[in-house]
């Protein structure tokens, strides 16, 4: 029986919560999923941009090991810590609790896996530590660490919000009880961190801040080492640890970038565990933040690469996942016939495979794909095949989609991208950085002025230029940066050069790339969405 696309057909949606059915069975494994259930490979922390399955990802891993435990950043009940008024007292005052924060990942994880491992109940809570004290009777070191976890031993059966609270209380307590009373009536909120003394700041911070690194420091390191040389110690029986939705509202913004932070170097500290590996999936845009954000002193980002799978698909990756999910939708509606992709896209589009046009259109994720090859099947109801018409019809709302998800990946960087990519709209598919006038850029400027809310970091550099503090020159490489690292344009700092993509670069384009002799590509996936004026071949062959 010939198959016809029926309405509201879909090859998968925009999200892998939404996405099971597809996922189950379409799974396409890069390499990445080899990589990341190998407890010896450091790669761990897995760093895509929004659509690249990260969680499908995760997703597999979970389903594949039964010891795969999945930790929910929003059931830790971690907006408990940002509303104590004790701790954000002392965090105002300069206490760093970076150190704490890891110290609290590293408990909640060395419960959960102890909880698998020895299936901890109510009913016998601290029975699997028994063994232990007459084993490592003559090792101070792991004696302390099992009197570690007997203090906590009855707690570890509580739900894991239950224990952050009560790791966190014993903190308050240590620090509300280091105020000396010479000081006075305190208010222990941020607003009583504001009104100190610099003396009594002083020395609050300094006795304070003894107590968050003493603060079961040893005893937790030792519990590393004891859960690396004496609990999961057989590299072929893997325990996993896997946190995903870090980009969600888990926590309050003024520590969600030091708690994620924290997780990297308790990811990190957990290398030395050999059959345990802490998996987190974080978003490139919010890596980029959370280093911005907790830079200190001495701090070098090369020394976490290792720790950073980087997800990366190729064309023919992507190809042969839609080859998947085609044949999927088909299967299930009329035939066991495998069908594939150049079954359903038949005909060249403006001169280039149906395929080719396609994938040079997106970002080379998945979502991508799935998204325009789903706009295709929507303007193709009951016919047999998508034509090369139907594909240029489709890329129209498929280019509108991929602009507003562009604004929505980076708002928490740039607010308002929409509007600053309207400073390529109309022009052609590529220019020189000097084919921007003077009047063309003061219009630009007066509109965004405009447009943009005041809350938006970008009206300030508008200001400046409307008021001639700031040159063209200046503000346009500003500019022409964010919609690079937004992957709108593309740059080709000279013309020997290759065009720079930054999905496709991890580093970028130096800042003194962005000159006079500069080309810049729209990308084509805007194509539609920004007017863009087509080289002559394409604009002759483009539907009116």
């Amino acid at each position: 029986m010939k198959y016809t696309f029926r309405r509201n057909s879909h090859i998968g949606a925009m999200d892998a919560e939404s996405d099971n059915k597809y996922l189950k069975e379409c799974f396409f494994e890069t390499g990445d999923l080899q990589v990341l259930q190998d407890c010896s490979e450091p790669k761990r922390i897995v760093v895509g941009r929004v659509g690249a399955g990260k969680s499908a990802l995760l997703g597999r891993l979970l389903e594949t090991f039964p010891n795969a435990i999945e930790v929910k950043a929003e059931d830790l009940s971690l907006n408990w810590i940002s509303n104590s008024d004790i701790i954000q007292f002392f965090e105002n005052a300069g206490v760093k609790l970076d150190l704490f924060y890891q110290l609290l990942w590293k408990h909640v994880f060395v419960v959960e896996l102890l909880k698998r491992r020895y299936r901890i109940t109510d009913r016998d809570p601290k029975g699997f530590l028994t063994n232990f004290h007459e084993l490592f009777r003559r090792d101070p070191a792991k004696q302390r660490a099992i009197q570690y976890l007997e203090q906590w031993g009855d707690k570890f059966w509580l739900d894991t919000e239950m224990r952050v609270k009560e790791f966190a209380s014993k903190l308050e307590q240590k620090l509300s009880a280091s105020i000396d009373t010479k000081y006075g009536p305190l208010t222990l909120n941020a607003a009583g961190a504001k009104n100190l003394s610099d003396e009594i700041r002083g020395e609050i911070v300094h006795k304070a801040q003894s107590i968050v690194n003493a603060n079961q420091v040893r005893e937790l390191g030792e519990i590393v080492n004891f859960l690396a040389d004496d609990v999961f110690s057989d590299p072929l029986n893997r325990y996993y640890i896997v946190i995903d939705r870090l980009d969600d509202a888990w926590v309050d913004d003024r520590i969600r970038f030091k708690l994620i932070r924290a997780l990297i170097e308790t990811a990190k500290a957990f290398v030395r565990v050999r059959s345990v590996k802490i998996v987190v999936a974080l978003r490139e845009d919010l890596l980029r933040l959370v280093f911005d954000q907790t830079r200190d002193a001495g701090f070098q980002e090369e020394k976490y690469e290792s720790l950073f799978l980087r997800l990366r698909w190729k064309p023919a990756q992507l190809r042969e996942l839609l080859d998947l999910r085609i044949a999927m939708l088909v299967r299930e509606q009329y035939t066991s016939r495998r069908v594939t992709f150049n079954d359903v896209f038949r005909g060249e589009v403006r001169g280039e495979s149906a395929f080719d046009y396609v994938a040079s259109r997106t970002l080379f994720r998945p979502r991508d794909v799935i998204a325009f090859v789903n706009c295709c099947i929507e303007l193709c109801e009951n016919k047999e095949y998508i034509p090369p018409s139907a594909v240029q019809d489709a890329e129209k709302k498929y280019s509108d989609g991929r602009l507003r998800s562009l604004a929505d990946e980076w708002r928490n960087h740039y607010p308002d991208l929409v509007i600053y990519a309207e400073l390529v709209r109309g022009r052609p598919a590529s220019f020189k950085f000097t084919d921007i006038t003077e009047e063309q850029f003061q219009s630009f400027m007066s509109d965004a002025f405009e447009a943009l809310p005041d809350e938006d970091p970008f009206k300030q550099l508008v200001s400046e230029y409307l008021e001639s503090k700031r040159s063209m020159n200046y503000c346009l490489q500003q500019i022409l940066k964010i919609l690079y690292t937004a992957s709108v344009v593309g740059i080709k700092p000279q013309a020997t050069d290759k065009t720079s993509w930054s999905f496709l670069e991890d580093r970028g384009v130096p800042d003194g790339q962005y000159k006079s002799s500069s080309s810049i590509q729209v990308h084509k996936m805007l194509w539609r969405a920004l007017d863009t004026f087509l080289p002559p071949r394409l604009g002759s062959q483009r539907k009116g």
